[in-house]
């Protein structure tokens, strides 16, 4: 099929490539028009969570992306829609989050509501739900190592009371200080005996001083144990105090999620439809314009065979075979007289090219002739 067999056909057809995509783009754009309006709410939340870790790009980054998921979720579209009476699913399709750079701590909430709905209390709840969201794991976190370091601290201190109660030396340090000083006494006045030449008292105090070093070095183990029980009650208290301070900070941030100037609440109000009208009519216009051009080609390639398919030629009598070489010779024959070919129309003439004369004597007729 040429190009031009095509274009014949398209003038042919000519309504078909005008109506129906005029009928599918007034459609369209009818079925979008009947659609309810959507009314729109903005809030904008500066996040504290990335202020207060040193607002990094990668920090920023991040925690857009986790906010746009945690946004949608079930953990606060379940607690939004109860309270505004909106399906989960108004609220999953409505709310949107983006920022304007990939390093801003500035998030942009969008909510696209329906007539009736508080689509700015939606949106400023569900921007402070999702901060709370993205803050609790962060707090769970911090409860646990609370616990945990308060369990650490309570075994330091039970294991300094059992030392206490099992030595009955509340202040080894300090026993130990004053055995060693008296020590060092004894041991001055032994070498002043020695030097006088007092015999008995040098004597008394040997066995003195051996005593005191006896105890000194039982001292010396209980205050060996009690400096390691002591160290792990210090180590348990840093890791009880860092916990604490921690825990301190995580509530500080969801206690800012709160605040009044954290999230601004705009509301829009009514979107036009008008653009996205135009725009859908448009793909409807030419998705039909194309089908149907599309029809008219598939309908003249089904038309043309039937058009050009050659006539069956009747089929010839096995006694009509003569007729058939003078057909082919010159042309249609003419019955004559006697139910024989006289003469092809617009050949030759049969034989010699002499006519047939029933009279003539020469002539095959002119027996038959009397007869």
């Amino acid at each position: 099929m040429e190009i031009r067999d095509y274009l014949r056909a398209i003038r042919r057809w000519l309504w078909l490539p005008i109506v129906v995509p005029v009928l599918a783009g007034l459609i369209t754009g009818g079925l979008l028009e009947l659609q309810p309006s959507k009314y729109q709410a903005n809030a904008t939340v500066i996040v504290p969570a990335v202020t207060a870790k040193g607002f990094s790009t990668s920090a920023a980054a991040q925690y857009a992306v986790t906010f746009e998921d945690v946004l949608v979720s079930s953990p606060v579209v379940d607690k939004v829609a109860p309270k505004y009476h909106v399906p989960t699913q108004d609220l999953v399709s409505g709310l949107s989050a983006s920022t304007t750079t990939a390093s801003s701590n500035i998030i942009h909430v969008v909510y696209l509501g329906y007539r009736g709905q508080n689509t700015t209390g939606i949106v400023d709840d569900a921007t402070v739900v999702a901060l709370d969201t993205i803050a609790e794991p962060q707090l769970v976190q911090a409860q646990n190592a609370v616990s945990a370091a308060q369990v650490q601290l309570e075994q330091a201190n039970a294991a300094i009371n059992n030392f206490d109660a099992t030595t009955g030396n509340l202040l080894p340090q300090q026993q130990f200080d004053a055995e060693q000083q008296e020590l060092d006494t004894l041991d001055l006045e032994l070498q002043q005996a020695n030097i006088a030449g007092d015999t008995a008292h040098a004597t008394a105090l040997e066995g003195l001083i051996s005593q005191r070093e006896q105890q000194l070095a039982t001292l010396a183990g209980q205050l060996s144990q009690y400096t390691t029980l002591n160290d792990a009650r210090q180590a348990a208290i840093a890791v009880s105090d860092h916990a604490a301070q921690s825990l301190n900070d995580v509530e500080s941030l969801i206690a800012a999620d709160h605040a009044s100037g954290t999230v601004t609440v705009q509301k829009i109000g009514r979107v036009s439809k008008l653009a996205d009208t135009l725009k859908f009519a448009a793909i409807a216009f030419a998705v039909a314009l194309a089908l149907a051009l599309g029809l008219i080609l598939l309908m003249e390639l089904m038309r043309k065979p039937a058009q050009s398919a050659p006539a069956e030629a009747p089929a010839a009598d096995e006694g009509d075979g003569d007729v058939d070489r003078e057909s082919a010779a010159g042309g249609a024959l003419v019955e004559g007289r006697f139910g024989r070919p006289e003469m092809p129309t617009g050949g030759r003439p049969f034989g010699n090219g002499l006519e047939l004369d029933p009279d003539d004597e020469r002539s095959p007729l002119a027996g038959r002739s009397e007869g």
